[in-house]
């Protein structure tokens, strides 16, 4: 008999259990990718529950991490008055509440349960993926965001959950990010509820004297950081070149180059930096750019004779 899907592995300890977000398993949910890029034949059977089965059902998606992630978003959506709980009140406060009247006291008898179920349903991450044992797909979460105990998809679904949260303008929230970081969220919505109600000029007077902040800042922690062992080079002189079928950037050098870094550890530890620089723009851009570099850098470290001889940018490098 033909097969007509593919069921993944479930371990003991997640029989019956959605995949999604955890809760009690009711249906498969088949998922064909839309577009299918890697043609893939025959539907993946995911253990969902009704409502993760349901919202499947809705989203077209090229991929299983992308399907992840719009469901979570999904759920982030629906249960959003309930994750605010959390940002509004403390379990303490709200047991030593003096509510009074039925709405009231059942509100304070379930207030925080309510939170707890919508915060671990959307931080629930599931098992690896297998098939008779073999990997399904390598799911990332390499740019998804935690704020308060709560996981986000990304940046951008984290901003817009926040604004909501926290009653700020999502364009003047995502305008602070942009100055101060992903890193420093906590920093950007202190700042956005201080600064929101202000006029446009005021606020955008406000944006400026943080721009100036933070630089001052930078100039006072990195005194070193001025003169920095990196080097400038034009997009034009840096040669782009293709290893292991993967097309190398040269924006992405370009940003090495001017950090110094000719080493893969070195690309590491500006991990941060790098995801922070290029994902303003796109965050698959990004994570793209950065596999890119790896494949760069792991092949100049494996064959020192190519790059000592026939790396077009060889040149760039021995200036570091």
């Amino acid at each position: 008999m033909t097969a007509t899907y593919q069921s993944v592995d479930v371990p003991f300890d997640y029989r019956h259990t959605c995949w999604f977000c955890g809760e009690p398993y009711f249906e498969s949910y088949a998922f064909l990718p839309s577009p299918n890029y890697d043609h893939q034949k025959l539907p993946i059977l995911l253990p969902s529950c009704q409502e993760c089965y349901g919202i499947c059902k809705g989203i077209k998606a090229s991929d299983l991490e992308l399907l992840r992630d719009k469901v979570k978003e999904q759920l982030h959506r629906k249960y959003q008055k309930h994750l605010q709980i959390g940002v509004n009140w403390t379990k303490e406060e709200l047991e030593q509440s003096e509510f009074e009247g039925k709405a009231l006291e059942g509100f304070r008898e379930s207030a925080w349960s309510m939170f707890e179920i919508a915060k671990e349903r959307v931080n629930y991450l599931g098992w690896p993926l297998t098939i008779d044992g073999l990997p399904v797909a390598s799911l990332s979460t390499s740019f998804h965001v935690q704020f308060d105990g709560i996981n986000y998809t990304g940046l951008s679904h984290a901003v817009e959950q926040l604004a909501k949260s926290y009653n700020i303008p999502q364009p003047y929230l995502e305008e602070v990010v942009e100055v101060v970081g992903r890193d420093r969220l906590s920093y950007a919505i202190r700042f956005a509820k201080a600064t929101y109600g202000y006029s446009t000029a005021e606020r955008a007077a406000s944006i400026d004297s943080l721009k100036a902040l933070l630089a001052e800042e930078a100039v006072l922690t990195l005194p070193e950081r001025q003169n920095a062992k990196g080097i400038d080079v034009n997009i034009g002189d840096i040669a782009e070149l293709i290893l292991h079928r993967t097309l190398i950037p040269p924006h992405a050098t370009q940003w090495v180059f001017k950090q110094g870094i000719k080493s893969l550890n070195q690309l590491s530890e500006q991990e941060d930096a790098f995801f922070e620089h290029f994902g303003a723009d796109s965050e698959l851009t990004a994570f793209t750019y950065f596999t890119a570099m790896q494949i760069y850098l792991e092949h100049r470290e494996l064959e020192p004779e190519w790059a000592e001889h026939q790396d077009p940018n060889r040149a760039w490098f021995d200036k570091l």
